[in-house]
């Protein structure tokens, strides 16, 4: 008796990334390894550490939105499975540059211009006073 089994794939359509900070590769690390990150993942030149809630994935499948609650990312031109962050402590890496989710968030950075979210960039003239 084979019974058929339906299989829905339901993609994410929209992610939306809360924050975001560019670190010095040093302070990433130690920051994750501190936190108790078990990973962290590359993409395409960029270290990331990408921070999500439990609540997220619940709000994914009621509404099909992601949320990613921050993102910190530090260059980081060449992939390597694992790095020491100090006294021997290591933390994975995952390339993840072939992961549609995890590439649409570094490339919607990157167009950003990799700045902190909210901060202004030093070249634009400020609309304030002088």
């Amino acid at each position: 008796m084979t019974s058929e089994i339906e299989v829905e794939l339901r993609p994410v359509k929209r992610i939306v990334v809360l924050g975001f900070d560019e670190r010095e590769v040093r302070n990433l690390l130690y920051c994750a390894l501190t936190y108790g990150v078990n990973r962290l993942f590359w993409v395409d030149g960029y270290l990331m550490c990408v921070e999500v809630y439990e609540e997220s994935f619940k709000r994914e499948m009621d509404d099909g939105v992601f949320y990613v609650s921050h993102v910190c990312f530090a260059r980081f031109p060449e992939y390597r499975k694992v790095i020491e962050v100090e006294r021997g402590a290591q933390l994975p890496v995952v390339n993840a540059s072939d992961m549609g989710v995890l590439s649409a968030i570094m490339k919607a950075i990157s167009a950003a211009g990799g700045r902190r979210a909210g901060v202004a960039d030093p070249g634009e003239r400020s609309l304030g006073r002088s």
